[in-house]
């Protein structure tokens, strides 16, 4: 039962990493500018690790976080602004129930919050499994993010799930990121080889 190629152990094992690979997660998101970065080091790992069985949890995060923060910085922080932004509008326009200007704001707002989530899950995705120069990186988030509405449904909701339940439920914070990145992957990973050869 204890042999290390059985199913019991390999289960053990990757349950192991999801819970050295969330409290990384969580402890780099702190600096909340960080979060790019932590994001793209959890996805990558999420994929060699625990999917491709390659490599070691901790210092394959380490590296990718290493490698992804100076991309990932300013995409954060744009990000953040956005977000701010159109936040801010949804509350001042949701104080105005009766006006029709006031719904049509807070539905664009939200309907652009959505849109970057998208692009927030893609970018840092791409960020932590390869080396694209801007260009590429912001070519490939705007195909990922309109041609494919459906897959990003779902990546929505697998998002808002996981956030849900670390909300609700804090003590599963050690298991949750990991499990949501592993999860998107299963989606991500194929839409990315549409648009870039790899192996």
């Amino acid at each position: 039962m204890f042999n290390q190629d059985s199913t019991l152990m390999t289960i053990l094992n990757k349950a192991a990493d999801m819970v050295v690979l969330s409290v990384l997660w969580c402890l780099c998101s702190l600096p909340i500018l960080t979060l790019g970065a932590s994001s793209a080091a959890l996805y990558h790992t999420a994929v060699k690790v625990i999917r491709q069985n390659r490599g070691y949890a901790f210092a394959t995060f380490r590296d990718s976080f290493k490698g992804s923060l100076r991309q990932t910085f300013p995409f954060t922080v744009l990000l953040v602004l956005v977000y701010a932004l159109f936040g801010a509008t949804c509350y001042v326009c949701w104080q105005n129930p009766d006006s029709i200007i006031a719904g049509i704001y807070v539905f664009f707002s939200v309907f652009s919050i959505l849109v970057c989530l998208a692009a927030q899950i893609h970018g840092f995705a791409l960020s932590g499994r390869f080396r694209l120069n801007r260009r590429e990186l912001f070519t490939l988030i705007v195909r990922l993010t309109f041609r494919h509405p459906f897959k990003n449904f779902l990546l929505i909701c697998i998002f808002v799930f996981a956030v849900e339940l670390a909300i609700y439920y804090p003590p599963l914070l050690f298991i949750i990121p990991a499990g949501s990145f592993w999860l998107s992957s299963f989606i991500q990973e194929p839409l990315f080889k549409k648009y870039i050869n790899y192996e």
